[in-house]
């Protein structure tokens, strides 16, 4: 079990934050809803489990000797505050790292742009600049030809 989560958690965290190469990643925004999903998921489960009034699997723990079940909800109540903290303090962190990787990414493509812009004397938005003068033109004739007609 312990192995599962390991490598589930792996995964999933090398979808969102991971830096080696890997399948498509989803867009920045779509990474931040996902970890508010999992945010969200984490305080469900851990609320459940603290507002839980009945002891989970309690033959197995009557079982193997502990018969006080006012200590074992108690426990169990802090069990869920541990699985609430401990499932939203890290993903926390990571929705962080990824604002943080989403402003450096924007930053780099911006750079990249201005180097290519630089080297290309700006063809790109002298080519677009072109193409608007020219639409305007086109506009412009349409409006002296109605006036005429």
């Amino acid at each position: 079990m312990c192995l599962h989560f390991l490598a589930t958690g792996y995964l999933f965290f090398w979808v969102i934050i991971g830096v080696d190469p890997g399948p498509q990643r989803p867009s920045y925004p779509l990474r931040i809803i996902l970890l508010l999903a999992t945010l969200a998921f984490h305080a469900f489960f851990g609320l459940a489990i603290m507002s839980s009034d009945t002891i989970f699997a309690i033959d197995w723990w009557h079982a193997l000797g502990y018969t006080d079940d006012a200590a074992l909800l108690a426990d169990q109540h802090v069990g869920g505050g541990i699985a609430w903290g401990a499932g939203e303090l890290p993903v926390l962190f990571v929705t962080l790292a990824v604002v943080r990787q989403w402003i450096t990414s924007e930053e780099r493509e911006a750079k990249r742009y201005d180097r290519n812009a630089a080297r290309t004397g700006d063809a790109e938005l002298l080519a677009y600049n072109e193409r608007l003068s020219i639409l305007a033109a086109r506009d412009r004739e349409r409006d002296v030809e109605r006036d005429v007609s």
